[in-house]
């Protein structure tokens, strides 16, 4: 112990201070060791570290990234009135899933104690996850047991899913299912997925004893099913394995861009594809034919300011309806195999973030999205995780750049009725001006949530094409007349002529063979 004299504030006296040195010293010391071993946790855990979505993202679209019935993790205050059903199903389902491998009651409290044991020994590095300061005021016991409930929670929920069984507590609130399925998604909503693991290995499943599955790839397999269906769950087999995901979304992310790596448009299914391709190449010259007569007479006296040059720069994208006034073409992105997309998936399409330019630059197959309830708020969080990611070990920035891009091609109610019509973008609410009107602000406001314009992206390429096209003076005079000229009955009358050109055409060419 140490004294030592110190004068007080507006005194002329001296009072005597007593610094315990060697208290002080140990707990500094300890204090040392704790964040040493806490970096040495967040060293090893994955760089997808979790905290809240920043203000600036956040205050655009703050219902996008909160949980609207179940708070998941520490993020959120399970106090909220609105989430507290939830709180009481958590409880409700810890028991339902125990008692899926121990029938007797009194064998609950021993499967809870080791539940716990369990998660208590990896709780600093389930603390690791998380940006330190958003749980540093969360206590040991209040963590753990928030872990043990939330992971049974999502247990029992996806073995439900899985087998078909149904969940009436669940169902009795309203839009209880799809709400949950956008929560268990959300960027703040989220658990280390090693405690599912280590929770899922301490369970008895009698459902899934016969497959042999070790219980991370099981859960890995539930999760997918939950996600994409039986094509999520087929897709297993090419994803990361459960070590190195770091939660549910980190493994929705990989589902999502995994899915269009190979993907490739399928091929025809009639023999005589090429004969078929000949007769569709005749029909767009045709129809181009009343085009190229009038873009000479009219171009030169179009005013400056309706020119393309003062709408786009040479580095812009055009948007969808101008790059269709070029000739460009929009197909949905089918899938080959043929399954459906069930499940949170389904709002992304059959192959999610499928871009492909093809037939030299004509046609350009994209993912078909559903605008519902769940869309926004699965690109946002999709977004918010690739770009919480560390530099050492960031996800790919592929759904944000693919978000950039959509972005650019919808700017206003035009391109997303041409998209619309094309089936690459499915709209609830009929198909009406103000709902292509919503569309269009939809876009938008993701575009402003992507950091990622897809320059460096798997979009590169394609987006290089498509600047090449805006730049060939032809196309710029085609679309700037079309846009300026070409009303509705201009463009009946245009095709009109083209149909009766190809038809006529098409009739001479069959009588020149008949009559040889």
């Amino acid at each position: 112990m140490a004294r030592r004299n110190r004068p007080l504030a507006g005194a002329g006296v001296s009072a005597d201070i007593t610094v315990h040195v060697e208290w002080l010293a140990r707990s500094l010391m300890q204090k040392q060791a704790d964040a040493a071993v806490e970096e040495q946790h967040r060293a090893t855990v994955s760089s997808h570290r979790l905290s809240r979505v920043p203000a600036h993202l956040r205050d655009n679209n703050a219902n996008g990234y909160t949980p609207g019935f179940v708070a998941i993790g520490p993020l959120h205050n399970r106090e909220n009135r609105r989430l507290r059903p939830a709180e009481r199903l958590k409880v409700a389902y810890l028991n339902s899933l125990i008692s899926r491998g121990h029938p007797d009651p009194a064998q609950h409290l021993t499967v809870i104690q080791e539940y716990i044991r369990i998660v208590a020994a990896r709780e600093k590095e389930a603390r690791a996850l998380y940006v330190a300061e958003e749980v540093v005021d969360i206590g040991a016991d209040d963590f753990i047991q928030a872990l043990v409930l939330d992971g049974c929670f999502i247990i029992e929920h996806l073995v439900n899913i899985a087998i078909g069984r149904e969940e009436p507590s669940l169902h009795a609130t309203p839009f209880g299912p799809t709400q949950l399925s956008v929560d268990l998604i959300l960027a703040e909503n989220q658990i280390p997925f090693f405690v599912l693991i280590d929770l899922i290995t301490a369970t008895k499943l009698p459902e899934f004893e016969s497959t042999g599955y070790p219980p991370p790839v099981l859960l890995v397999k539930l999760v997918l099913f939950y996600l994409a269906g039986e094509k999520g769950r087929d897709m297993s087999e090419a994803l990361l394995v459960a070590e190195g995901i770091s939660h549910i979304l980190h493994l929705f992310h990989a589902m999502v861009t995994t899915a269009k790596t190979s993907w490739e448009p399928p091929p025809r299914t009639i023999q005589d594809g090429a004969v078929l391709d000949m007769a569709q190449e005749a029909g767009r010259l045709l129809r181009r034919i009343p085009l190229l007569v009038l873009v000479p007479l009219l171009y030169p006296i179009l005013p400056e300011d309706k020119k393309w040059s003062a709408s786009y720069g040479r580095e812009d994208l055009p948007s969808a309806s101008d790059l269709k006034r070029m000739g460009v073409r929009f197909r949905k992105a089918r899938s080959g195999s043929g399954k459906p997309v069930a499940g949170i998936a389904s709002v992304l399409g059959p192959v999610p973030l499928a871009v492909k330019l093809t037939q030299h630059g004509d046609r350009l197959h994209l993912p078909q999205l559903r605008l519902e309830f769940r869309t926004t708020p699965l690109l946002l969080n999709l977004m918010a995780f690739e770009q919480s990611s560390s530099t050492t070990s960031a996800a790919p920035q592929e759904v944000s750049a693919y978000m950039s891009f959509m972005a650019k091609m919808v700017q206003s109610a035009e391109d997303a009725g041409v998209l619309s019509a094309a089936e690459v973008v499915q709209q609830q609410g009929g198909a009406g001006n103000e709902s292509k009107e919503e569309v269009a602000r939809v876009f938008r406001n993701l575009g402003e949530a992507s950091a990622a314009a897809g320059e460096t992206s798997y979009l590169h390429g394609m987006l290089e094409k498509l600047r090449e096209r805006s730049r060939h003076p032809l196309y710029v005079m085609w679309a700037d007349v079309q846009r300026n000229y070409f009303t509705l009955p201009w463009a009946v009358v245009a095709e009109f002529v083209a149909v009766v050109t190809f038809v006529s055409t098409m009739l001479q060419t069959y009588s020149s063979f008949k009559n040889k």
